[in-house]
């Protein structure tokens, strides 16, 4: 696996934000394991999920927006369980399928498609990508009873005020990225922080949460919230480098980070300074900046969820490969490991392990059931499941410090890890939600009781 991430991605990345079309067709397509094609039927046959000789998984996905630079490392992410499913042998013999909608990232979109993805006879839906989207997903799974599973990044407002039978989380969630980022700065004696993030919900949460982990000891210099789709950052970092933060707090991703990192080190930040965030030695973020040389080894940290350097753990370096041939195969390009590609796949995941046990109904009730009930491991994490009170996964995460690989092997950084957090070790406790629910005026309600 010498060298898997590409220089394509570093025009990718300049090219757009978050997401990428590849090669595929950006409308209403299927992807089963071994072929891709494009298509506009719909069918009903929803309780059944097995229309066409296949067991159809529907994805909410994001191809044509400002957003869509990264969507190819997601979608192969999710390919990935299923060409595994059905190497296994699918359901008793009959194959997975994924069907696509893309919404744009634009929350409007939302219940159309996934109504459009009832009517193809999907038995769940993952999705929508992104926290903006997730309300209003939570709200069409619920008024439709059907079974969602969202791979964004969650902030909790939504996880409790948007509290559903039917909506579940697989994605990164932002009070534990707090918690943890809190948890490092402590342990590093860091006493000042400035935040810089996107404008959404989950990247004022890992902010909030920061700040009220640490106290008010810890100083706050202030903060910058910037649309999706910044990429000039010379004047906050020129304010920032005068107040001499030991850390900026980052809630940024894809092109937002790679343009922040650059301009850092043009202006001396990264010399005062150190980063804490997530998604810190995804190729996502990092291809680009460890191509030109401008990775700031050693001075960024923060939550992995897919340890791909580690050759220690048996199977990992399959595992990445298959992931890196699935951007060959299915969209002409070479992709590299990203957190995204595995929230993906473990959402993917979770569906299909659903679906094992519940083979002999796939109704959207009974499908229901089974996510919440559903237990299974990966290579990086043993029994991840949906937790009964909120549906959030419980995921190992690793905590590190992005370092370069000194092995020649990779591309990009690799983590130095400096903890590993087990399961709930690190979301909030019910307790916890319960007072935050109480402290804000949300309205919680324990899925649990239900």
């Amino acid at each position: 696996m010498k060298k898997l991430i590409s220089v394509a991605l570093a025009a990718a990345m300049a090219a757009s934000l978050t997401a990428c079309t590849g090669t595929v067709n950006s409308g209403s397509q299927t992807t089963t394991a071994v072929s891709t094609t494009a298509g506009e039927s719909q069918k009903s046959g929803a309780s059944s999920g097995s229309t066409g000789g296949t067991i159809k998984i529907g994805v909410l996905t994001d191809r044509s927006s400002a957003a869509a630079a990264t969507v190819t490392w997601a979608e192969a992410g999710a390919i990935l369980a299923v060409e595994e499913a059905n190497e296994a042998g699918g359901l008793n013999g009959t194959p997975f399928e994924l069907v696509y909608r893309d919404t744009a990232s634009d929350s409007a979109n939302v219940a159309q498609k996934a109504t459009e993805l009832v009517n193809e006879g999907c038995i769940a839906i993952l999705g929508p990508k992104s926290d903006g989207e997730a309300p209003t997903g939570a709200t069409w799974a619920a008024e439709n009873k059907f079974p969602m599973v969202t791979p964004c990044t969650m902030n909790t407002r939504v996880t409790v005020e948007n509290a559903s039978k039917y909506m579940f989380s697989c994605g990164f969630v932002a009070w534990p990225i707090a918690k943890m980022n809190a948890k490092f700065a402590a342990d590093q004696g860091f006493n000042s922080a400035f935040f810089i993030g996107n404008d959404g919900g989950a990247s004022g949460d890992s902010r909030d949460f920061f700040y009220r982990e640490l106290g008010d000891s810890f100083r706050n210099l202030g903060s910058n919230q910037v649309s999706s789709n910044a990429t000039e950052f010379s004047t906050i970092i020129s304010s920032v480098v005068g107040k001499k933060p030991d850390v900026i707090i980052g809630a940024v991703a894809g092109p937002n980070f790679v343009s922040l990192v650059n301009q850092g080190s043009q202006f001396g930040l990264w010399d005062n300074c150190d980063y804490l965030g997530w998604y810190t030695c995804d190729s996502t973020n990092t291809t680009a900046l460890a191509q030109s040389g401008n990775y700031p080894y050693g001075k960024v940290h923060g939550v992995q969820l897919w340890p791909f350097w580690l050759d220690n753990i048996e199977g990992n370096a399959e595992f990445v490969q298959k992931y890196s041939e699935i951007g060959q195969k299915y969209y002409n390009k070479e992709i590299g490991p990203s957190d995204m590609g595995y929230t993906w796949y473990v959402g993917i995941k979770a569906i299909i392990e659903s679906a094992k046990t519940t083979a002999g109904d796939l109704s959207p009730e009974a499908m229901t059931n089974a996510l919440s009930n559903v237990h299974f491991s990966t290579l990086y994490g043993d029994d991840l499941y949906f937790r009964d009170f909120d549906h959030l996964m419980a995921h190992a995460y690793y905590y590190v410090t992005a370092v370069e690989d000194t092995t020649g092997k990779w591309d990009i950084p690799v983590g130095d890890i400096y903890a590993v957090y087990q399961g709930n070790e690190m979301l909030p406790s019910k307790e916890d939600v319960q007072k935050y629910a109480g402290d804000n005026g949300y309205t919680f309600t324990d899925l649990s009781a239900k």
